[in-house]
């Protein structure tokens, strides 16, 4: 793996017809500059770039986000639980009213 220019990684993405917020790619970037192997040779930025960029974007700030520690990855596993069960409730409370519009608990 050898380094990516930022300039030209946004160049690229951009030619996709993907807005990408530059920050963003510069983080990407540095991350996987970090992550090469070579002496400072630079390369050209690929579709495959493009595809580990979204990649990098779909899991950061999760628990699935390379290079954190077992105990970040705990905390944000337990904070996507938390949120999925307030979802149910949420999702408990809407099929409760919508069978009340039905008329549905006169049946039970």
């Amino acid at each position: 793996m050898s380094l990516l220019n930022t300039e030209e990684a946004i160049r690229f993405f951009n030619s996709y017809g993907i807005r990408v917020d530059e920050g963003s790619v510069k983080e990407g970037v540095e991350e996987n500059n970090k992550r090469a192997n070579s002496m400072g040779e630079s390369r050209p930025t690929v579709e495959d770039d493009l595809y580990r960029y979204n990649d990098w974007c779909y899991v950061k700030g999760t628990a699935y986000e390379e290079g954190i520690d077992d105990k970040t990855k705990v905390k944000r596993l337990l904070e996507d639980v938390s949120l999925l069960k307030k979802e149910v409730e949420s999702l408990k409370e809407q099929k409760r009213h919508l069978e009340n519009l039905l008329g549905m608990n006169d049946l039970i």
